[in-house]
């Protein structure tokens, strides 16, 4: 089975992170932050705009009343809902389209469901600054990839029980959690807020 092309979980994503927003539980937070479907931004080499599934916006000031002001951060949200493992190729592309739309001002997140990551779309990930997320089915197990150092990378390929095991979470389509636990990051992060908090610390 190829892509699911629905939007369930896409729907599912952005109600999260919108209630994270409107919570002041973020990595941005209020005032003047906007959370949009379906975001446009301008790209130079192509000369049109670029569409994200969803993006979140931070403003020096506020938007409504400055209507000519630019965000001077943006967290762009990507789902890939795969029955197959997300190729290196998707990762790629996707940091393609962060630069043209301003890298020195953008932060991308790519979250899975249904499939994994291949084990070069890590490596890309982060040798990129790019987020990697996959929450198993039926809400069994999340389990995250953050900002891998590269002492890290190297543990997770070779030594630490523990490490291992997330790694193979997000490359094994048909992994199990074994140990009851809910939440999990290579960075410590204990849950899904904490992880936000410090994506750009």
């Amino acid at each position: 089975m190829g892509k699911n092309t629905g939007t369930t979980f896409e729907d599912d994503v952005f109600r999260e992170i919108s209630r994270l927003v409107e919570s002041n539980q973020f990595l941005v937070g209020e005032p003047y932050v906007r959370v949009r479907r379906r975001a446009k931004y301008h790209s130079p080499d192509r000369g049109s705009c670029i569409e994200f599934e969803m993006a979140v916006e931070k403003y020096l000031a506020d938007p409504d009343v400055e209507t000519s002001l630019r965000p001077s951060l943006i967290v762009v949200v990507e789902c890939k809902d795969y029955a197959r493992a997300v190729p290196v190729d998707d990762v790629e592309e996707f940091h393609a389209k962060l630069q043209q739309i301003g890298a020195d001002k953008t932060k991308g997140i790519i979250i899975t469901r249904t499939g994994a990551f291949q084990k070069s779309a890590l490596s890309y990930a982060q040798a990129k600054g790019i987020t990697l997320a996959r929450k198993l089915p039926d809400n069994q197990v999340q389990y995250v990839l953050h900002m891998l150092t590269g002492h890290n990378f190297a543990r997770v390929l070779y030594d630490d029980k523990e490490v291992i095991n997330m790694l193979r979470a997000l490359t094994e389509k048909d992994y199990e959690s074994f140990d009851n636990k809910s939440f999990f990051s290579l960075t410590g992060e204990g849950n899904w807020n904490e992880l936000l908090c410090n994506l750009l610390k």
